[in-house]
């Protein structure tokens, strides 16, 4: 027997329980909230969706309410590129949910707040957001909130503001969905808060599969057997917070898994490699970091007579970076001898913002003539590479095409990694809500993320899974090279398993 066969029956059985009824002369039952078998909405009285009860499809009441979701990102300020193009992509998301019926009927609404990614303006945008009317002193105790709280957060932008806003959402049962940043702290470590839920790879995997590729992937390499001082040849440009001492601290963590550092001084941090520093927001201090990498690759040339591969990994965001890699290939440019034997890869973690980076590095100037041969142009952008965590946005799969579809139904504007980030998480995000069924609560939703959201395929080329001890989705990153038109080349993506696979 078919379901089609299975749900007719199933309307007969319904119709002669009520005429049994009525030749019994009992009064007509009330059959509000009485669950019938369906297939699709359309099986279902006006004014009810079809949706799982209990572990079988039934039509139930829709709920007029909407969703409310909540985010806080930089909206404005320096950094302003990254919270609208989250944004961006969530709206994108959503509308394509809402134009379809939304969630068993019920409409997805964004409530997204600017913080300058300040903490203390995300921290008051979190007491808005939930509703906050008294704080409550005790990391357990929930604060005292009114009736106007958002759902859930999601897509919230940042480490140091997650430091701040992932703490407020755990404090008061409210679920923190797929932040934009990689940080080990509080996200992946074991505070272990069953409310917080990532999309992306961390950190720690961006920069562990930037040094496997400097170890065997890159020609020639950075890293080499045996370590000597392999360790040299990597400097670290840094935001100067927590988001800096993430990335730092992964890059330290992926060197030694490598290549261990022998412990002949115990006064260098293991291994040794010179950090450099800016300031969040604070451009004008790239320029001492600048002069900073200048002593550390004097050091390296020595007499020039054989080149010196190099990596500067940059746990920045694209602003401080342009100033960054443009002040540093203009020194080296300075000098024909530094141009010819110091090769140098500028490489950056996923939160720089790479269309914003790629932009910025095309602005005019965009080129320089090499100092060699006072001719050839070259472009700002050469060895500049970003590890992803979604795959590039021109990619042909069939969840990446909807996305640019919807990006441009929403505004018209660019696709972006930064956009499909946002695209990807509210999709998830949805995913598990209609796992879930009509009949939403916090508590349901957690049980659904941990044990329905299972490798799942959402059209981006790698299954997404949550459990109970695992609460990041993806553990994929894509690497990309920046090209002169602004465009980006992938040659490979790497996972904890599989490691580097060549594109």
């Amino acid at each position: 027997m078919d379901n089609g066969e299975i749900l007719n029956v199933n309307r007969l059985l319904a119709g002669s329980w009520l005429i049994a009824l009525a030749a019994l002369g009992c009064a007509s039952p009330d059959l509000s909230g009485t669950t019938f078998s369906c297939e699709s909405d359309a099986d279902c009285a006006e004014g009810e969706v079809c949706g799982p009860i209990s572990g079988v499809l039934g039509c139930v009441a829709v709920d007029p309410t909407p969703i409310r979701i909540g985010m806080s990102g930089p909206l404005q300020g320096p950094s302003a590129g990254l919270g609208r193009d989250m944004e961006r992509g969530i709206h994108a998301m959503f509308e394509r949910v809402n134009s379809e019926g939304g969630v068993y009927g019920r409409e997805l609404k964004l409530d997204p707040r600017n913080d300058n990614y300040d903490p203390t303006a995300a921290h008051q945008n979190m007491l808005e957001l939930l509703d906050i009317q008294e704080e409550v002193v005790g990391a357990d105790a929930p604060d005292k909130r009114g009736s106007n709280s958002v759902f859930a957060v999601l897509g919230n932008v940042g480490t140091p503001t997650m430091l701040v806003t992932a703490p407020m959402a755990t404090k008061n049962r409210v679920l923190y969905f797929a932040p934009f940043t990689g940080s080990q702290r509080y996200l992946r470590d074991d505070t272990n808060s069953p409310y917080v839920f990532n999309y992306r790879a961390g950190y720690y995997e961006e920069t562990e599969a930037m040094v496997e590729y400097m170890a065997t992937y890159r020609q020639p390499r950075i890293i080499t057997t045996p370590p000597a001082d392999s360790y040299r040849h990597i400097i670290a440009f840094t935001q100067k917070d927590a988001f800096g001492d993430a990335g730092y601290t992964g890059l330290t963590t992926a060197y030694n898994k490598i290549s261990p550092l022998p412990q002949a001084d115990s006064t260098l941090p293991d291994p040794s490699i010179r950090r450099l520093y800016y300031e969040r927001d604070k451009v004008e201090t790239v320029d001492a970091a600048v002069a900073d990498a200048e002593v550390a690759l004097t050091e390296l040339l020595g007499d020039g007579s054989v080149v010196q591969s190099v990596a500067i990994v940059m746990i920045d965001t694209y602003q401080p970076g342009n100033t960054f890699i443009r002040g540093v290939r203009d020194w080296l440019n300075q000098d024909a001898m530094r141009a010819g034997a110091l090769d140098v890869e500028f490489m950056h973690v996923s939160f720089v913002g790479s269309d914003a980076l790629a932009d910025a590095l095309t602005q005019a100037p965009a080129t320089y003539l090499d100092v060699r041969d006072g001719v050839t142009k070259r472009s700002y952008t050469e060895g500049v590479l970003v590890t992803q965590v979604v795959p590039y946005y021109g990619s042909q799969a069939p969840g990446i095409a909807e996305y640019r579809a919807d990006i441009d139904k929403l505004d018209g504007g660019a696709t972006s990694f930064t956009s499909l980030e946002g695209y990807v998480a509210a999709r998830l995000f949805v995913t598990a809500l209609k796992l879930n069924g009509p009949t939403l609560d916090t508590a349901s939703l957690l049980q659904t993320l941990d044990e329905k959201v299972n490798g799942v395929d959402i059209g981006i080329g790698t299954l997404l899974s949550f459990s109970s001890t695992n609460h990041q989705a993806s553990h994929t990153v894509w690497a990309s090279v920046v090209q002169a038109d602004k465009s980006f080349q992938v040659p490979f993506t790497w996972n904890p398993i599989d490691h580097i696979r060549p594109n």
